[in-house]
């Protein structure tokens, strides 16, 4: 495997000790976390290959807003691993370690302090405390009451942000959940 290409190896103890130096002599963390950041997706991409990348699109999809936004339905879709009591908890690194790409349809009558979260690949302390954090769907209840959006949709979305399988999420279950915010005649997104 790529753990015994000594090269790489030697790459990535070189990067290291050259960010580490430069952030030391800049006072500046963030260049070893953006080479550590680096680093953590080449390595992910090493150990589990090429097939699982995603594929590239020459256009991004755009849609238009038709109408203001004070009339407009709007969903949440968020990758915060939020369910509920009577769901299945996410697979926080699923089949393999490959992630979970499966969702959970949140009810917007499920009081949001009622709501769990699986998920290893964030701190999770604030959301357990407060789902809004992450998933505003009280304060998607207050624009609506305040009239600053149309209204909020019924049923929002979950998934769990780990997904090292983003082709498997993009064929079926993102096409899943896109298909059922367009039946329901959801305006806009915002995503999480």
């Amino acid at each position: 495997g790529w753990l015994n290409n000594e090269d790489v190896i030697s790459e990535f103890i070189s990067d290291l000790y050259k960010a580490s130096v430069n952030s030391r002599e800049k006072n500046n963390l963030d260049i070893l976390n953006d080479t550590l950041e680096i680093w953590e997706a080449k390595a992910t991409q090493l150990w589990q290959g090429p097939h699982t990348k995603s594929t590239v699109q020459d256009e991004i999809p755009w849609a238009v807003l038709t109408k203001p936004i004070n009339e407009s339905k709007i969903a949440l879709v968020t990758t915060g691993g939020f369910y509920t009591d009577e769901q299945k908890a996410f697979e926080t690194d699923g089949p393999e370690k490959l992630g979970d790409w499966s969702y959970r349809s949140i009810d917007l009558s499920i009081p949001t302090s009622t709501l769990n979260v699986s998920h290893i690949h964030y701190d999770t302390s604030g959301p357990k405390q407060d789902v809004n954090c992450v998933f505003p769907l009280d304060t998607f209840k207050e624009l609506e009451n305040d009239k600053i959006i149309g209204s909020i949709a019924n049923t929002n979305y979950s998934f769990m942000g780990y997904i090292q399988k983003p082709d498997l999420l993009s064929e079926t279950t993102a096409k899943e959940v896109a298909e059922k915010l367009k039946n329901d005649n959801i305006d806009a997104v915002v995503l999480t």
